[in-house]
This record gives structure tokens, sequence and C-alpha cells, in this order.
């Protein structure tokens, strides 16, 4: 019987350090020129096409590798109050990472573009919520996860996941990011769907947009001098806004649970399996004798990313220490 080809760690790493290396050196050149055109570019070009590519030049089967199976519409909409439910504990994540960055100085935080219009939301949303989200949960979930997964799954989830907020080159936004990784995660993982992946990305970037495009209206049609004058120090309402965010973020994140274990049970009753904890997330049934073994220079790809990562952060510290 002939071994089939399967995605392994070095690939994964590989596809990292080309992704990486085209998203600070052309994607960033290409979004100042134009930034929504450089932003489907980005998305298109240097983040979907090379795992499509990877994968056709070393002829692995595509279909298998990114897990393009079907999704029932229940579990579709499922998945999308999953994704709203969690949106409070990202912004809690974040808002913790911006509320340690603020005790070192002032923070510049980089603004997301923001509809101002009917037409612009719609054009923002094609972009920043389908686009991101077909593409992002492709080269992430789809060809990283199933890269990682010769170490397990549960850690292939966590890594990856990791990786994904790295993948942003922003202290600002890297946190958030990584919660929303791991929903994603345990999401495709557990449906073995990458369509889970995208519908919750989009769900979730959808909703940023609707929120940044509704405080845009409200704040043309309301009054902002009171408010300006009652502003308050950035660290005290970065604090504000973590302990609110964690208190809803503990009730939401209990129901998006109780609805994620629905359905794994939905999934263990179809397939006739035992309904357990860890029925399908444990590692010991994804491992294999033969792909598990990795070697440090599997890990050598990740050596040219990391260090610039830290190189973005200490600017970032040090623009934050600057403006005091």
């Amino acid at each position: 019987m002939i071994n089939e080809k399967r995605l392994k760690v070095l690939d994964a790493n590989l596809l990292y350090l080309i992704g990486a290396f085209l998203f600070i050196f052309i994607g960033a050149y290409v979004q100042q020129k134009s930034l929504k055109f450089g932003l489907l570019i980005t998305e298109y070009v240097l983040i979907l096409l090379p795992p499509i590519l990877y994968l056709a030049i070393r002829k692995i089967n595509i279909k298998k590798s990114l897990r393009l199976n079907r999704l029932s519409l229940k579990h579709g909409l499922m998945i999308i109050c999953i994704t709203l439910l969690m949106y409070p504990v990202a912004v809690f994540a974040n808002a913790v990472m911006m509320l340690i960055l603020s005790l070192f100085g002032n923070l510049n935080i980089p603004q997301l573009p923001t509809a101002g219009n009917t037409s612009e939301y719609i054009v923002l949303m094609l972009i920043i919520s389908i686009s991101a989200g077909i593409c992002e949960e492709v080269f992430f979930r789809g060809f990283m996860l199933k890269g990682y997964e010769a170490l397990g799954k549960n850690k292939a989830i966590i890594i990856s996941s990791i990786l994904f907020g790295i993948f942003h080159f922003n202290l600002y936004n890297l946190t958030g990011p990584i919660v929303l990784g791991l929903v994603f995660g345990y999401l495709v993982v557990a449906t073995d769907s990458l369509y889970a992946g995208i519908i919750g990305h989009v769900a979730n970037n959808g909703f940023a947009v609707t929120l940044g495009f509704l405080a845009s209206f409200l704040t043309e049609k309301l009054p902002l001098e009171e408010a300006a004058a009652a502003e308050v120090p950035t660290t005290l309402a970065l604090l504000g806004s973590v302990v609110v965010f964690g208190i809803v973020g503990v009730i939401t994140g209990f129901i998006a649970y109780r609805l994620f274990r629905r359905i794994k049970r939905d999934i263990a009753a179809k397939n006739d399996i035992a309904i357990e904890d860890s029925s399908i997330l444990d590692e010991g049934t994804s491992l294999n004798n033969e792909v598990k073994k990795t070697t440090f220079g599997s890990y050598v790809p990740l050596l040219f990313v990391i260090p610039f990562f830290i190189y973005v952060a200490y600017v970032q510290i040090a623009e934050i220490i600057k403006l005091g």
C-alpha cells in the first residue's frame, strides 16, 4: 500500500516563513499604496495562494489536508453564536495586553478601517470579514493546523493559534487573535470541517466591522463635548474594560462552551462513538508513529520569524515609553 503524502511540522513552518516574508515585505508595501486594494492582494495572493500552491506542487490531497468537508446548517448557525459569545473574551484578552502596555506610557493603538457610509460598510465586509475569513482560515486552520497535528490535535490547535496571533505583528492585537484562533481551531477539529473556522472568522470580523460602522454613525449623530470633558486616564479606562469584559466573558464563554459541547454530542451521536470530554480532541487518536517524529530542523523556519516579531514588539514598547 502506498503511503499517502501528508503535511508535517516542517511543511507548516516553511509556509509560515514564506507567508510572514510576503506579508511583511510585500503586504505592507501594497497596503501603504492603497489600503483596501492592498488588503485584497494580501489576503488572496500572499495568504491564500501559497498554501494552495504548496499542496499542489507537493501533490498532497488538498481536500483532505484542508478539511474541506461538509458542515450542517445547524452547526453553522451554532458556530456563529459561539463566535459572537466568545467576542467579549477576545476583547478581554486584548484589553489585558493593552493594560499592561499602558503601564509603560501612552498608547498609540493602530486604528482599523471604519465605514462611514453604507457603501464603505459593504466593501469592508467583503474585504475584512469575508476575504480575511476565507484566506486566513485556509492558511492557519487548514494548512498550519494540519501540519502540526503530527504533535497531537491539542498541541496543534494551541501552537497554530499562537502563531496566528504572532502573524499580526502587533502587540496591541496579539492576545485577541490567539483566543479566537483557539476557538476556531477547536471548532474545526471537532467538526472536521474548515468551514467551521471560516464561518466563525467571517462572523467575528463582520461583527467588528458592524460595531465600527455603528460607532461611526453614532459619533456623527451625538455631541461629543461632554464625553471629551469626562475623559478618564487610559490605564483606568482599560482597567474598567478588563473588569467589565472579564465578567461578561465568563458568562458568554460558559454559554459558548455549552454550545460547543452540544456540537460534540451531535457528532458523537452521528458517528456512534462514546461521548467523553476528550473523545474528539484526544491526542492519542491523532498521533502517528511516522508523522510525530519531528526534529529541531523542523522548527528552524520559525527562527527567522520570531526575532522579527520581537523586534516589532521592542519598537512598539519603545514608542509607548517615548510618548510617556
